[in-house]
């Protein structure tokens, strides 16, 4: 598995793996009355209200970036980190017909700008680079399925589906081996597909003979994408003890 930026060669999968998270997220989270919405998610210092406002503050942000790409502006996915954090204050203190209404209609909204794009190589500012528009998708599915867990209603990293748990580890290497200091991580699941970082592909690749030696992690792709997520320990996986992974 290569770590190159993914995007393009994966979308086919990623839009109908985005679909159907997105439906199941909206499926669940029409079922929490207003009074669960106000109690603590499973991220700590988030109520769930709080994690609803930003999973559709997200899609807009994401939706800014694609239509300004489809009119040939750069457009920042937030304006700052400022507003991006108002944006979620405004909305932790609705009702949970207020908060369905605003994911649906986000959500529904980025699905259709998607759906706009021709051509997916197209470059577009995301964070501290550039991006293909494909990338997008696979950002807004990590986002989905790993706050739908973090809303706590349900669903746990068990329940994922190891296909989609298995994409999403490929953002998630991705973001994590941008992070200065990341460690060499080789990650490897049930059926022997691996996930390296950076610097494990470095290390492996040095013909002089690395003073580096990758760690090796196995386990399920829904737990490997939950420890390396924060959300799980290190006793879900085999080999992590010690193991200190950067927040992406």
């Amino acid at each position: 598995m290569s770590t190159d930026t993914p995007g393009l060669e994966t979308l086919s999968q990623v839009r109908p793996a985005l679909s159907t998270a997105t439906h199941d997220l909206l499926g669940a989270t029409i079922q929490v009355s207003d009074e669960d919405w106000a109690r603590p998610s499973a991220l700590p210092g988030w109520s769930r209200a709080e994690l609803a406002a930003h999973l559709a503050r997200h899609a807009d942000a994401l939706r800014g970036v694609v239509e300004g790409a489809l009119r040939g502006e750069d457009v920042p996915l937030y304006p700052s980190p400022d507003a991006r954090d108002a944006g979620i204050r405004a909305g932790a203190d609705r009702t949970g017909l207020q908060i369905q209404e605003d994911l649906d209609t986000a959500c529904g909204r980025l699905e259709h700008a998607f759906d706009e794009v021709r051509d997916w190589a197209m470059p577009v500012p995301f964070r501290d680079s550039r991006v293909p528009v494909a990338t997008l998708p696979l950002g807004r599915l990590a986002e989905v399925v790993i706050h739908h867990i973090d809303l706590a209603i349900g669903t746990g990293f068990d329940d994922l589906d190891p296909v989609v748990a298995a994409i999403v580890l490929d953002w998630a290497v991705d973001r994590i081996g941008r992070k200065p200091g990341a460690p060499a991580l080789r990650l490897v699941g049930p059926d022997g597909r691996q996930w390296r970082t950076p610097a494990a592909e470095a290390a492996e690749h040095d013909s002089a003979g690395s003073a580096v030696t990758p760690t090796e992690v196995s386990g399920a792709p829904q737990r490997l994408l939950g420890w390396l997520a924060g959300r799980l320990g290190a006793d879900a996986v085999a080999g992590a003890d010690a193991v200190a992974v950067p927040s992406w």
